[in-house]
């Protein structure tokens, strides 16, 4: 996401900007930002998040008209937004509106090929777009689109490590996995590594 971005981002709005990883990134690759807008639903996470002159953070959900109306008034030049959009309840909706943020966006989101082999060896189904629906919902509001997937696997040295990071991982949905079903993977999952499915998205508001 970093290296498709621009190098003057002008006023930046981060939509689920969790503790701050993406702000950091941005300071750290020598982006210029004017101002920076730090927009996440978990008051928890805003409160570990970096705080300076030029950064004010809110409380928004991206599911509700009412933020987008919150956040609209903020007259961002640009949108941005790190591993939150996966778990946007309605992906048209929530691109619909935030196409109406900014002129350009950059995103970046997990898609449902990620945990595939984990999934399907419990019988669950991901709690997350698929990259066509998510891509399809984007190019509907943003022209001059550019999507790149990216397919990438995350080893461990054993199962139980493996079942140990997902429980602290951001793209698990808070996987509840029952007694039996945590049995059979420690007994029968067939890799030794995690996937990950992702899409890279940047273009320029339709509105």
């Amino acid at each position: 996401l970093l290296h498709a971005l621009p190098s003057n981002l002008g006023k930046t709005l981060d939509l689920g900007c969790g503790s701050g990883r993406l702000y950091r990134a941005l300071v750290k690759e020598s982006k210029s930002v004017e101002h920076f807008y730090g927009a996440d639903f978990a008051e928890s996470m805003l409160k570990l998040h970096p705080k300076a002159k030029n950064i004010e953070l809110l409380s928004a959900d991206f599911n509700t008209e009412e933020s987008f109306a919150q956040l609209r008034k903020l007259g961002a030049e640009t949108l941005l937004s790190a591993s939150a959009l996966q778990w946007a309840k309605d992906i048209d909706f929530t691109l619909e509106q935030c196409a109406t943020l900014a002129p350009f966006a950059g995103l970046f989101l997990f898609c449902s090929g990620t945990f595939k082999t984990l999934h399907k060896s419990v019988g669950l189904r991901s709690p997350i777009h698929s990259c066509e629906k998510i891509e399809s919902a984007f190019k509907s509001h943003y022209k001059a689109a550019k999507i790149e997937k990216y397919n990438f696997s995350l080893p461990f040295a054993t199962t139980l490590d493996m079942l140990r990071y997902i429980k602290l991982s951001g793209v698990s949905g808070n996987l509840q996995l029952s007694y039996t079903q945590m049995k059979h993977i420690l007994e029968n999952y067939p890799l030794k590594y995690l996937e990950f499915e992702t899409i890279l998205l940047t273009g320029e508001s339709r509105c």
